[in-house]
């Protein structure tokens, strides 16, 4: 296969892969903090962070997405470093997408019942994303 097309690709399976895990971190944390600001509006903006942790995973495939196109005239000898460097962002965004997923609509349940439980809660949400940054540092080491 062609290195050019290899580059390509690699930066095309990195923002699909990050977007459709931002999407799946929107899909379940949107209609939990709807449920929960109907009930509460107060806790609204304190829970917004799960959305919004979901939405940085499609940020940070876009980031390796324009590093990969950018390098794209070095495909002769770099093509198999940017495919591995966006397949890496792709799977570790869509298992941060995967925790806050599941953490995101029980902090917001747990909140409804006990607003305080929101600092310790939130704990699952940071360690989920921290996945999706393990990625992209190393996303970023291998691309150079």
């Amino acid at each position: 296969m062609e290195p050019m097309l290899i580059a390509i690709f690699a930066a095309a399976i990195c923002i699909l892969m990050c977007s459709a895990s931002a999407l799946l971190c929107i899909k379940t944390c949107g209609p939990a903090l709807a449920s929960v600001t109907s009930e509460k509006p107060e806790l609204g903006s304190k829970l917004v962070i799960a959305i919004i942790l979901g939405e940085a995973l499609a940020i940070y495939g876009l980031l390796i997405a324009f590093m990969i196109i950018g390098r794209l005239p070095e495909t002769e000898t770099e093509a198999v470093k940017m495919f591995i460097s966006g397949l890496t962002m792709g799977i570790t965004a869509f298992m941060a997408a995967i925790g806050i997923s599941i953490c995101g609509p029980a902090m917001m349940t747990a909140a409804v019942e006990k607003s305080e439980s929101f600092t310790t809660n939130i704990l699952g949400l940071v360690l989920s994303e921290a996945l999706a940054i393990y990625g992209l540092l190393i996303s970023f080491m291998i691309i150079g």
